[in-house]
């Protein structure tokens, strides 16, 4: 079986310095904490040391060429992510395209000028280089075995995570997204089992993501825009942490719980999370949602008083409500 990790990929226009112009496997080496940093990337690993930094109290700009942060997630929870980022005085330059990067010195230090294809340019102290991860498949001579990776690293594999050689498995990041431990392991589990013919059973979709940018993200199940695309009827029912006593005694005014569950059947179909612990508060909605639960179980369930899993009651006669 085939199980290794990724190393963060490099553009060989931009002078790394590992200083000044440095990868996240570089991040333990600085010295200090920068005032002015750039981001290149607003991926998941883009977005969640921007706001690390930005908690810390460096400016932070980020820039990505795509319109949106994290557009695979549902469009409310990164309009919230981007309204807080804002908050903390991080600048988002979407829908720029890097056209060049230098080094720079003046009586003020050292820097580094980024230049965007649309002629504007981001000056900053040091630069966050956050566009992907590619598989550490270099070392293992995969044609001796007959089997190649695409262009990021990565091995194609089927349902049973078996290779183009049947004998040969390949899971967690080597294989692309969503590339989280959690999934790993279960990936690891599930090739295992095939391979010696153990039956299991799991539902890769319903893995939870767990992004940790500054608030938590994570989510399970469809969101708003693939539901609209697949043609399913569907309401919302949303609970912000301020609506909650547990939400305002730890002083979260940015969560928000997001539930979607079918229109004419009231089942769920996933769940949305920001804000403090919400990659703990997920698995209430995922345990739902592995058991074909509908919107109803939580309005039937008492949930101990003051807790942030009292959101999912919250929300769930805010959907019950906007059916009638």
């Amino acid at each position: 079986m085939i199980s290794v990790g990724t190393t963060c990929t490099r553009d060989e226009h931009i002078p790394f310095d590992g200083e000044r112009i440095f990868i996240s496997d570089d991040l333990l080496t600085l010295k200090k904490l920068p005032k002015k940093l750039a981001v290149i990337g607003a991926g998941v690993i883009g977005c969640e040391y921007a706001t690390i930094f930005a908690a810390l109290g460096v400016r932070v700009t980020v820039i990505d060429k795509r319109s949106r942060l994290l557009d695979f997630l549902d469009w409310e929870i990164t309009d919230a992510l981007a309204h807080h980022m804002r908050e903390n005085r991080v600048t988002l330059r979407l829908g720029e395209e890097v056209a060049g990067v230098e080094l720079y010195e003046d009586d003020q230090g050292e820097h580094v000028r980024i230049k965007l294809a649309s002629g504007k340019q981001v000056v900053s102290d040091k630069a966050l280089y956050a566009i992907g991860r590619t598989g550490a498949t270099d070392a293992l001579n995969l044609p001796a075995a007959g089997l190649e990776a695409d262009d990021r690293g990565r091995i194609t594999v089927n349902a049973d995570y078996q290779t183009s050689q049947p004998h040969i498995y390949a899971v967690g990041d080597v294989i692309g997204f969503p590339s989280l431990a959690s999934t790993s392991m279960e990936q690891g589990r599930l090739a295992s089992c095939h391979a010696f013919g153990v039956p299991a059973h799991s539902v890769p979709e319903l893995f939870p993501f767990g992004i940790y940018t500054i608030p938590e993200i994570s989510v399970v199940g469809k969101n708003e825009e693939q539901l609209t695309a697949d043609g399913v009827p569907y309401e919302v029912g949303k609970a912000s942490y301020n609506e909650i006593a547990r939400g305002q005694i730890i002083g979260d005014r940015t969560g928000l719980l997001k539930l979607i569950f079918n229109a004419e059947t009231r089942k769920l179909l996933g769940v949305s999370i920001i804000g403090e612990g919400a990659s703990e508060l997920i698995h209430i909605g995922q345990a739902v949602l592995s058991l074909g639960g509908d919107i109803d179980y939580f309005v039937d369930t008492v949930f101990n008083y003051p807790t942030l899993a009292e959101c999912y009651k919250t929300a769930a006669f805010d959907g019950i409500n906007r059916l009638s």
